[in-house]
């Protein structure tokens, strides 16, 4: 008897020792993800043998030290990666024991350095299956700078030695890594949870593109197609990465771009609001393109309505073309000398017969917008349609016979239902035509509202401030848009979310911005509408305003 109680005194003891090793453990996991350092995005340890690289450009990459050597998450922007081997140095990391580069996704912000990295290392190339094919072949251009204006970067190759599906496992040496896929910021886009020192440490690539502000890297979603973002795909991922416990640290591909700074540092409460705040948004994403359809303009041709058809993009700007009582018409003239040629394949692949336009509706008459139109005009003797303020600047760039309609006249050739819109602010006499067309309303805007994509939104802010006429034209512009309320809204320019930012930012240039009362006096309407496109032309401008 007396064995057997010193039996279970001993195992009592061990287990005692046990639930105190694990309460260290417990302690020592909590307090090392808590001591943790506010990111800011410039270089730092985050925590021991995790490290922050910073100032390499939009996005940030991070190096985690492990028993066989060094694993880079993302490569920076620039393709010799020199600013990343700057940092790297600063932190006293020797960049000859780098066994391999994770790449996140193929955003060039993301992949630029890895090329250059493994050739000049050894290292291997990670990245999901999905982005593969565009990293191997560098491009297209869309894919891998999205809609971010760089026009002094030139995209290239990237070798990629493992190809990810995600739920591996890898292993480097006392580290494990658990790959996640999670496409929707791009199809191929991997979140890495890297275990190591007790601490789950989730490096997110853009899929949680900031820790403050808009967290999400689901702007992709509300861009044109040849960006590739994927709404059902994210809201999928989203359901996945909430089925997870919530990591102990979340390391975002963006940290610089946070308002202020942030601590990575993620408890179970803000983990599930981040994502059920991401899954409700995505849902009404979802929805909104199940009811009206998803934005379109990819640069392929193809029918919207009947006789109504997007023929593709020529040097960037979106051409329409529809047939009405057997009579061909175009929406704008650009290319050059290479419009003709370009409507004959687009029609043809359309399944469509070669047809001359009749007319040509402008809507504007600046260089873009009229580039092909006196070659065109020569070889098909075309009317063209512009405003009325436009139609003398037209005249005189077309052959003396060519017969040029006022906008404000339209409606009496009889052609089809119109009504003109008449715009101003921005662009060289520009106007609308809104048209009713099998039981929907068609909504031409020429290139208003102005994207803000790059610097067009500094130029959109100079040129609202040159005078109080401009400011004020464009206001009225506006106002008269956002009473339309079209089913199908065909812009000059591809559409996206940056047309959501940008009433936005007319509504912050209005009430503040430029202090000019008159201007601060928006209709309500602006403010609660936005214009999209879809192919079924079943997009309600009362959908989009609130994503």
């Amino acid at each position: 008897m007396a064995g057997v109680v010193g039996y279970r005194k001993s195992i009592a003891a061990f287990l005692t020792v046990l639930i105190g090793i694990g309460i260290c453990l417990a302690i020592f996991r909590r307090d090392h993800g808590r001591n943790v350092p506010l990111l800011d995005g410039s270089t730092m340890t985050i925590v021991p043998g995790i490290h922050l690289l910073g100032g390499l450009g939009p996005a940030a990459a991070y190096a985690v030290e492990t028993s066989e050597g060094l694993v880079l998450i993302d490569s920076g922007l620039d393709g010799d990666a020199q600013p990343l081997k700057l940092q790297m140095t600063k932190l006293g990391l020797d960049r000859k024991k780098l066994l391999a580069i994770l790449l996140t996704h193929v955003h060039g912000d993301h992949c630029g350095g890895a090329e250059h990295l493994r050739t000049a290392t050894g290292a291997k190339v990670y990245a999901g299956s999905a982005d593969v094919p565009i990293l191997k072949a560098g491009g297209p251009r869309e894919a891998i700078f999205s809609d971010v204006d760089m026009p002094d970067r030139s995209p290239h190759p990237t070798t990629v030695d493992v190809v990810l599906q995600g739920d591996e496992i890898l292993t480097f040496g006392d580290v494990r890594v658990r790959v996640l896929g999670t496409p929707g910021h791009s199809p191929g886009s991997i979140c890495y949870l890297v275990e190591r020192g007790g601490l789950r440490v989730l490096l997110a690539g853009d899929v949680l593109h900031r820790l403050d502000g808009q967290i999400l890297g689901t702007y992709t979603t509300y861009l044109p197609p040849c960006y590739r973002g994927d709404t059902k795909a994210f809201l999928s991922t989203l359901h996945i990465l909430r089925g997870l416990p919530a990591p102990d640290l979340v390391l975002p591909g963006h940290p610089n771009s946070s308002s202020v700074p942030t601590s990575p540092r993620m408890t179970p409460q803000s983990w599930a609001a981040i994502l059920d705040e991401g899954i409700d948004a995505m849902q009404r994403l979802v929805d909104r393109y199940d009811a009206d359809g998803a934005n379109f303009l990819d640069g392929v041709p193809k029918r919207l309505l009947p006789d109504l058809y997007y023929l593709g993009d020529l040097q960037g700007i979106a051409v329409y073309g529809f047939f009405a009582a057997s009579k061909f018409f175009l929406v704008n003239a650009p290319g050059g000398a290479g419009l003709s040629d370009f409507l004959k394949t687009r029609l043809h692949e359309l399944g469509l017969p070669s047809a001359e336009p009749t007319a040509i509706l402008l809507t504007a008459c600046g260089d873009l917008e009229t580039a092909g139109l006196k070659e065109l005009i020569e070889r098909s003797g075309a009317q063209v349609v512009a405003s009325s303020a436009g139609v003398a600047r037209i005249r005189q760039m077309c052959p003396p016979e060519t017969v040029v309609v006022s906008a404000d006249d339209l409606s009496d050739k009889g052609w089809f239902p119109v009504t003109t819109i008449p715009l101003g602010g921005r662009g060289e006499a520009p106007v609308a035509y809104r048209i009713t067309w099998a039981g929907k309303i068609v909504l031409f805007a020429g290139a208003l509202p102005s994207s803000i994509e790059g610097n067009p939104l500094n130029e959109l802010l100079a040129d609202l401030a040159k005078s109080r006429q401009q400011s004020l034209a464009y206001n009225a512009a506006m106002q008269r848009l956002a009473k339309v309320q079209p089913d199908l809204w065909l812009p000059t320019f591809q559409a996206s979310f940056v047309f959501v930012i940008c009433l936005h930012v007319i509504v912050f240039v209005i009430h503040g911005f430029i202090d000019y009362p008159e201007v601060k006096s928006v209709d309500a309407d602006l403010t609660s509408h936005v214009v999209g496109a879809s192919p079924q032309g079943a997009v309600g401008l009362q959908h989009l305003w609130g994503y």
